[in-house]
């Protein structure tokens, strides 16, 4: 607030000193209007006197609070719920332990998961008779779902079309897709199973290539050819019968 009255022209502030007149040897307050610039510019004064006690007010009762607390130095205070975490945490093992167990864990969990994948692919597989081993490597199958009914099995294919699952027969998917499509030959099992490029068949032999099957069945196609042949053609001089070896 400004005062009433200053005794001599030096005490008044100088830059109020506009709002003083000289009256009976004092200087006293002259009668100021709400917006003169003097009465402004005490009023902001005033503001900012009133926002910095305020302030000051709250950093002390922050600091006597921090006196008071029995938090020592280093320490931080929790909410109850993450201190029970914690205590929970501790029992197995340090900080870094944890995390290097939740890594692992994760990753045993995709194995898993894998795993159980590939079991289940193999299971629709033998269901639809293609070969197991050949079915669980293509790429991009949907999920497979198995449904039993009076005793028969069929598999249901559910094909995400955007955000929609659309259901469809299995065999029917596998079938016609253009991806498959190519790998078709390996999948069909007719009376003996079919095995892709690099498993073993029986008696662990490793399988053999195309190239192998086509000279093969040329040579029994040979070989029956010959066998029609009539034994007295056989006989001819200077005949050869062709052979043809791997």
């Amino acid at each position: 607030m400004l005062k009433t009255s200053y005794n001599t022209q030096d005490e008044i502030p100088e830059n109020l000193r506009g709002a003083y007149v000289q009256s009976g040897g004092k200087w006293s307050l002259d009668e100021l209007s709400t917006d003169h610039p003097v009465v402004t510019h005490n009023k902001t004064l005033l503001t900012e006197k009133s926002t910095a006690k305020a302030k000051a007010d709250e950093l002390q009762s922050d600091l006597d609070h921090a006196k008071g607390s029995s938090v020592p130095r280093g320490h931080v205070a929790v909410a109850k719920a993450d201190a029970d975490l914690l205590e929970k945490v501790k029992a197995h093992g340090t900080g870094d332990e944890v995390v290097a167990k939740l890594t692992e864990h994760k990753t045993l969990k995709e194995v898993t998961d894998r795993r159980s994948r590939e079991d289940s692919l193999r299971e629709v597989a033998k269901i639809l008779s293609y070969e197991p081993e050949a079915f669980v490597r293509l790429q991009g199958l949907p999920e497979f779902e198995i449904r039993e009914k009076d005793g028969q099995k069929t598999v249901i294919a559910k094909v995400k079309t955007g955000d929609t699952i659309v259901e469809k027969p299995a065999q029917e998917f596998v079938e016609g897709s253009a991806d498959i499509a190519p790998f078709l030959p390996a999948l069909k099992v007719d009376g003996k199973t079919t095995r892709v490029h690099g498993t073993r068949g029986n008696e662990g032999t490793p399988p053999k290539d195309v190239f192998a099957r086509i000279r093969e069945s040329a040579k029994n196609d040979q070989k029956q050819q010959n066998e029609d042949i009539h034994p007295m053609f056989r006989q001819v001089p200077g005949r050869v019968t062709a052979q043809t070896g791997e």
